[in-house]
């Protein structure tokens, strides 16, 4: 009888770790300018499903303080379908603005089922083995990943940006302690060279990141988060 019980308890739990939540989640935007690394503005991110569909938001922006030196804004929208709780990106969106000028400005259709996706009319094919994931999405996709097999080194994805679509590897460095505000964690630190990304996820906060870097040409920011809340 106990061993049924612990073995009830385990596959709850398990379920229930891989469980899609809906959250929405604050970060302090940090840019590297001539000044070093100041706090310019802020970023929102914001996921909801019903188990069946999600749509995963990003808004980040400069505060107004800050924009004579760096005006920056990049808004992004993830959404498609969820099947046996694996996220299927079907669009992604994205809006960069600098300086009051658009960089970038796309909508890119993902279709999973043939391999290839649409961008502005030209069609790109996956180009090996491997997930495909949009820019956005591909955080909780890796978090999900991450939590059910925490002992993978290495990471792979068919990752669809403006770009077309293209494998990338992800490495898990191993466990690094950061602070964020007065606050240690215990993290995950994981590198993308080829996109210049760097991510520490954290189990406190369900393998999400707290703290991301990215570098985007000549500019470097990062974000740290400040707040996590699921919403029911």
């Amino acid at each position: 009888m106990k061993k049924i019980l612990i073995l009830c308890l385990g596959l709850f739990y398990s379920i229930s770790s891989n469980a899609l939540s809906s959250y929405e989640a604050n970060y302090d935007f940090y840019a590297s300018l001539g000044l070093g690394s100041i706090k310019v503005g802020n970023a929102n991110f914001k996921f909801e499903t019903d188990d069946s569909r999600y749509i995963y938001t990003n808004n980040a922006s400069v505060s107004p303080l800050w924009r004579t030196l760096f005006n920056y804004s990049r808004t992004e929208k993830s959404s498609g379908i969820v099947v046996n709780k694996q996220l299927i990106s079907s669009n992604y969106e994205l809006t960069e603005t600098k300086d009051d000028s658009v960089k970038k400005n796309l909508e890119i259709n993902i279709f999973v089922d043939q391999s290839f996706s649409m961008i502005g009319g030209v069609k790109y094919l996956k180009t090996g083995p491997g997930k495909v994931v949009d820019e956005l999405n591909l955080y909780l996709v890796l978090s999900q990943d991450i939590s059910k097999q925490p002992l993978q080194k290495v990471f792979t994805y068919q990752v669809a940006n403006s770009d077309g679509i293209k494998l990338q590897s992800f490495n898990i460095m191993g466990g690094e302690i950061i602070e964020i505000g007065s606050k240690k964690l215990q993290t995950i630190k994981i590198e993308c060279p080829e996109l210049q990304l760097t991510l520490n996820l954290s189990e406190e906060y369900d393998y999400l990141p707290v703290l991301i870097k990215k570098s985007n040409g000549e500019n470097r920011y990062y974000l740290t988060l400040t707040d996590y809340k699921k919403i029911l």
